[in-house]
C-alpha cells in the first residue's frame, strides 16, 4: 500500500477535558429539553465506539504508515475524547440516566456490526465514506451550537466541531491521494456518498435512540412501538434542524469530494443546498427498515 502523508498540524494545541469548566454548567437552561437529551446521549455512544471502528480502519490500511499513524495517534484519541466529554455533560445534566447500562446494550448491538466487511474494498472509496461521516458529525455539532444557549455546552460543541472539520480535511487529503492512483469517477464516488448519508440517518441514529429511550423509559415501547417513538422524535428534530443546520457548509464539504470539473462546483452549490433543505430531514418511514449498520465514527 502506498505511503500518504497527512496534512501538517504544526502549532495546533488540542483541547482537553480538563479545559472545560464542568462546574459552570447552567442545568436549568437544558435540563427540560428532551430533544437535546436524545441528541447528546446517542452522540456520546457513537463517539466512544470509535475505538472499535478505528481498529478496523487500521487493519484496512495496514502498510500505509502515515494513515495508520494518524488514526492511532490522533483520530481515535480525539473521537473518544468527544464521547467522554458528551458523556460527562449528559451525566451532569441528567444524573438519573443510567449511561453505562444504556451504552452496554448499544455497544453489543452496534459494535457487532462494525466489521471489516462493512468497509469499502477500495481504499479511496473508504476514505470518501469516512468524509461523509465527518460531514455528518461536523454539521450536526454546528447545528446544535446554533441551537443551544447554555455556555458550557456551546464551548464543548465548538471544540468538537472544529476537530471534526479538521478530521474531514485529513480524510479528504487521503482520499485525493488514493484517488490519484485509483481514478474513481463521479458516479462511483457519488454512489458511496449517497449510500453512507442514508445509512447514517436511517441506521446509526435509530440504534442509538432505541437504547437511550429504552433505559430512560423502561417498558414504554419496543418493536414497532419503538419505531413510532423514533419517528415522532425525528419529526420534532426536523424542525429544529431546518432552522439551525449549516446547509452551505455541508454542500461545500460534499462538493469538495466529488471528482468534477472545478467550474461546475460553484454552479451546483445552490441546487445542492436547496435539495438538502427539502430532503435532508424528512421523517423516517412509518414501517421499520432493517438496519444495515455500515458506518460509525
Amino acid at each position: 500500500m502506498p505511503h500518504h502523508e497527512p496534512p501538517p498540524e504544526k502549532g495546533r494545541r488540542g483541547w482537553k477535558l480538563e479545559d472545560i469548566d464542568w462546574s459552570g454548567i447552567q442545568r436549568d437552561m437544558v435540563r427540560d429539553d428532551d430533544d437535546l437529551f436524545y441528541l447528546l446521549a446517542p452522540a456520546s455512544f457513537v463517539e466512544i465506539l470509535s475505538d472499535h471502528y478505528t481498529r478496523n480502519l487500521i487493519d484496512h490500511y495496514r502498510g500505509d504508515s502515515a494513515v495508520v499513524g494518524w488514526l492511532e495517534d490522533n483520530w481515535r484519541r480525539e473521537e473518544m475524547q468527544h464521547g467522554e466529554a458528551l458523556k460527562t455533560y449528559v451525566r451532569a445534566v441528567w444524573p438519573e440516566f443510567d449511561w453505562d447500562g444504556a451504552y452496554a446494550g448499544f455497544a453489543a448491538e452496534y459494535g457487532a456490526a462494525c466489521t471489516m466487511a462493512a468497509l469499502e474494498p477500495s481504499p479511496a472509496l473508504e476514505m470518501a465514506a469516512r468524509c461523509v461521516v465527518e460531514i455528518g458529525t461536523s454539521t450536526l455539532y454546528r447545528c446544535l451550537f446554533n441551537y443551544v444557549r447554555e455556555p458550557v455546552l456551546r464551548q464543548l460543541l465548538a471544540n468538537i466541531k472544529a476537530d471534526e472539520v479538521r478530521h474531514y480535511g485529513h480524510f479528504h487529503a487521503f482520499f485525493e491521494a488514493y484517488n490519484r492512483e485509483e481514478r474513481k469517477g463521479f458516479w462511483e464516488v457519488w454512489r458511496i456518498l449517497r449510500g453512507r448519508m442514508t445509512e447514517i440517518r436511517d441506521d446509526d441514529s435509530y440504534i442509538a435512540f432505541k437504547h437511550v429511550y429504552a433505559w430512560r423509559r423502561p417498558g414504554a415501547a419496543s418493536g414497532e412501538g419503538m419505531w413510532t417513538q423514533y419517528s415522532r422524535y425525528s419529526w420534532r428534530i426536523s424542525g429544529l434542524a431546518r432552522r439551525n443546520y449549516p446547509y452551505a457548509m455541508a454542500a461545500d464539504m460534499l462538493l469538495a469530494l466529488l471528482p468534477l470539473p472545478a467550474f461546475l462546483k460553484p454552479l451546483l452549490r445552490l441546487p445542492i443546498v436547496g435539495i438538502a433543505r427539502l430532503t435532508l430531514f424528512r421523517p423516517p418511514p412509518s414501517v421499520p427498515v432493517p438496519p444495515r449498520l455500515s458506518s460509525t465514527g
